[in-house]
């Protein structure tokens, strides 16, 4: 192939390796949220990363995760679509009990998250 053209080719696709591991990082990671007995329970697989490198927090109707790993390979790196930092916003449809604690678990690459919930009450059917 023509030089210029190889040149220009190749820095496209590594141009649009670079904008889709950050569209990935935004979409990253698939999570599941479902409500069971006064809970938000949220589930999200963030395989790779080490707990230590986890936060998440809490706002009023809003949980935030981040999470950043370094990835160090050996050799040559021809391709890297593992996102290496990942940030997600989740807005809650209830609101989050702030004077109760959530629970947070890491087992397996799933972060599992509970988090009380204010006015939520399970009704008894006789």
């Amino acid at each position: 192939m023509y030089r210029p053209l190889k040149y220009y080719s190749d820095e496209f696709m590594k141009n649009v390796n670079n904008r889709a591991k950050e569209i990935m990082s935004f979409i990253y990671p698939p999570i599941t949220v479902y409500e069971d007995g006064g809970e938000i329970t949220i589930e999200a697989d963030l395989p790779g990363f080490d707990k230590e490198n986890i936060k998440v927090t809490t706002e009023k109707n809003a949980v935030v995760i981040r999470a950043n790993r370094e990835i160090k390979t050996d050799g040559n790196l021809f391709e890297n679509q593992r996102p290496e930092k990942v940030f997600k916003r989740l807005s809650l449809p209830l609101e989050i009990d702030t004077e109760a604690d959530p629970v947070a678990t890491y087992n397996n690459g799933v972060l599992k998250l509970k988090i009380p919930v204010k006015n939520v009450k399970t009704v008894k059917i006789e």
